[in-house]
């Protein structure tokens, strides 16, 4: 899947830049015990071309970056 010229000008961008207009909130990548979770990213789905996007936090990968990658694990398929 391609990604729109908006999601792909996001990528690499310090996660303090806004998401773009077409991105549609969907949930946040977490990891540890419960009680104890450490957010990873923010996640958001783009309305136009149905990309992943992550907001990451220091603790994502890349830290503080934007990032595209795949549908999340625990997103269910349509």
């Amino acid at each position: 899947m391609q990604p729109c010229d908006a999601g792909r000008d996001l990528v690499g961008k310090p996660s303090s830049v806004p998401p773009h207009g077409d991105l549609a909130a969907s949930g946040v990548s977490a990891f540890g015990p419960p009680g104890n979770m450490t957010k990873v990213s923010s996640r958001w789905n783009c309305t136009v071309c149905g990309n992943w996007m992550y907001q990451n936090t220091a603790d994502g990968d890349p830290p503080k970056e934007w990032a595209i990658g795949e549908r999340p694990a625990d997103w269910p398929a349509k």
